[in-house]
């Protein structure tokens, strides 16, 4: 009979006779029961950059995912994969290993847009060093003790990039010690001039960045100052979106330290200080947004860069 025939075939193929022609009806995720997509936590991949750049380019390719997402899943070959801001990767740099953390999804511009197997104006996921990036060896902001110029202008950009125009065409100086650095893209980033001029801001393209105190805290010592930074030089990342202590007050969610020792120890920003020819933006050790007593001085190297 009909019902029969209508029978034997949910039994053989799982349809209901209408409009399911088939499929693992019990598990809407997996539409093929024969090929199941496998959940894989981060630890499995966490060292694994060639991996990450697959998922960024997931990531990339999904326009529900955006800056302001709390997390990021995509699949990439029948394996799914849930990235969180605050999550913990590692990184070798000249063979010994660092911690570095997510700190959101399409947050920076890129500079070449034709990455990820397409056209698309956005990085896919955003890093910083959690462990400083040249462990115990701190360094300073620029040789002579003056802020002039402002980021651009200084010479840890250009340690750290190999360059100090915005034309290079592959990552140099430190960063060529990095395992990694044949995925990490060149993107823009804001910086503050003239230290006293909330107006002054230009941007240049980097490997590696030193974060902006607006992109760390949201509040700062004069209306309108992101700590002691005169003016915004880009959004506050997700992750940091997350840590609500006051900027000048103690914050585990920004200390960064020493990976040989576990010691915290105090962080450049990129941010000149707003008041003075000789200051730059820092965290102290103890998670409190500051200003440093002269560029010359050594402080950690805690990067961030996109993947």
């Amino acid at each position: 009979s009909l019902q029969e025939l209508v029978n034997m075939l949910k039994e053989e193929y799982g349809g209901d006779g209408d409009n399911n022609q088939g499929g693992n009806t019990e598990n809407p995720d997996n539409p093929d029961p024969d090929n199941p997509v496998v959940d894989v936590p981060i630890e499995e991949i966490k060292t694994n950059w060639e991996e990450i750049e697959k998922i960024a380019e997931e990531i990339a390719k999904d326009d529900s995912i955006t800056s302001d997402s709390e997390e990021a899943t995509v699949t990439v070959d029948g394996k799914r994969y849930t990235i969180k801001p605050g999550d913990i990767f590692e990184v070798e740099y000249e063979g010994e290993s660092r911690r570095v953390r997510v700190l959101g999804f399409k947050h920076d511009d890129l500079v070449d847009q034709t990455v990820y197997g397409g056209t698309h104006e956005k990085a896919s996921i955003s890093f910083e060093f959690l462990d400083f990036m040249t462990g115990s060896t701190y360094k300073s902001m620029n040789s002579s003790n003056t802020n002039s110029g402002g980021w651009a202008n200084m010479k840890l950009r250009t340690e750290l990039n190999g360059y100090s125009s915005n034309n290079a065409a592959q990552i140099g100086g430190l960063g060529a010690n990095l395992n990694n650095k044949s995925y990490i893209k060149k993107v823009k980033k804001k910086f503050i001039g003239p230290y006293g001029d909330a107006s002054g801001v230009a941007t240049c393209n980097d490997y590696l960045w030193l974060l902006a105190a607006s992109e760390v805290v949201n509040a700062g010592y004069q209306s309108g100052a992101y700590g002691y930074a005169i003016t915004s030089e880009g959004s506050q990342y997700k992750y940091y979106q997350g840590v609500t202590d006051a900027w000048n007050s103690s914050s585990t969610g920004r200390q960064k330290g020493l990976s040989s020792s576990g010691g915290m120890g105090n962080w450049w920003l990129r941010s000149p200080g707003y008041n003075g020819s000789i200051y730059f933006c820092l965290v102290h050790s103890s998670g409190d947004t500051n200003r440093s007593s002269s560029v010359v001085t050594s402080s950690g190297v805690a990067p961030g860069f996109c993947i």
